[in-house]
């Protein structure tokens, strides 16, 4: 099975966007084990600071999974577009 690392931005980002990952994959019917992390549990941040998706990518270079990064975390739109070409791949 896939894992998917997704990362949102700041504290409690990471529960909001699970729940819209999951409603997005019981939609389109798309099997998935999909991990939701917020910046808060990488690398000892500080969870309410909001860096770059490119500042977010190099703290997360040396994860080995597959990782799609997502700024906005209840654009349901943004969030199928930017995870389901991963899980689809």
């Amino acid at each position: 099975m896939k894992i998917l690392t997704v990362c949102g931005m700041g504290s409690g980002s990471s529960l909001i966007l699970k729940m819209n990952i999951d409603s997005i994959l019981e939609e389109e019917n798309i099997k998935g084990d999909v991990e939701a992390c917020d910046l808060g549990s990488v690398g000892g941040n500080t969870a309410d600071l909001i860096v770059s998706t490119a500042e977010l990518e190099s703290q997360l270079s040396d994860v080995d999974v597959d990782k799609v990064f997502v700024n906005n975390v209840v654009d349901k739109d943004a969030i199928k577009d930017a995870v389901l070409p991963k899980l689809k791949s």
